[in-house]
């Protein structure tokens, strides 16, 4: 008898206690409310100011070790228009290989890196759209092309997203 007494004892301050705390949180409106989850408008702005600033570096020539503002190597050309924009990242396309994250090929954004294996050396753009990208290229300077001509995607290595 006494055991059932404590059982009910302990059920009825359990219910009741449930009942403030159910109380006390619907009055600060708890209720399950939607989440909209969105990529912040500070980054896709930056994307496209990043590549909007690129752009107007077209025609810079191509010099072996060159970081800017007159000339660019292709690693430099990276490092030098991120840093216009507070973005730190490596200097090296070595250290742009491993920078940031892996991202797939149907996930590139405006912005994100595209790194190609020639030979012995790694070479490293920007994406200005989903299949264009800018970068410094040994014989023509800075300048635009598309990972979907024969030269680029035979030495396509990933896609890296820094921002």
């Amino acid at each position: 008898m006494r055991e059932g007494r404590r059982r009910a004892v302990k059920t009825i301050r359990f219910l009741a206690g449930l009942a403030a705390v159910s109380s006390v949180l619907s009055g600060y409106g708890c209720a399950p409310k939607a989440v909209r989850i969105y990529e912040p408008e500070p980054a896709v702005k930056a994307r496209g100011d990043i590549v909007r600033y690129a752009m107007t570096l077209l025609g810079k020539p191509y010099r072996n070790a060159a970081k800017g503002p007159d000339a660019f190597d292709c690693s430099g050309f990276v490092h030098y228009v991120y840093g216009r924009f507070d973005v730190s990242v490596p200097v090296s396309t070595e250290g742009l290989n491993r920078t940031g994250y892996e991202v797939g090929r149907n996930s590139v954004q405006v912005g994100d890196l595209v790194v190609f294996r020639i030979k012995r050396d790694f070479h490293v753009g920007i994406m200005i759209n989903e299949a264009e990208f800018i970068h410094a290229s040994k014989s023509r300077g800075v300048t635009i092309d598309n990972v979907d001509a024969s030269y680029w995607k035979r030495n396509l290595r990933n896609f890296r997203r820094v921002l």
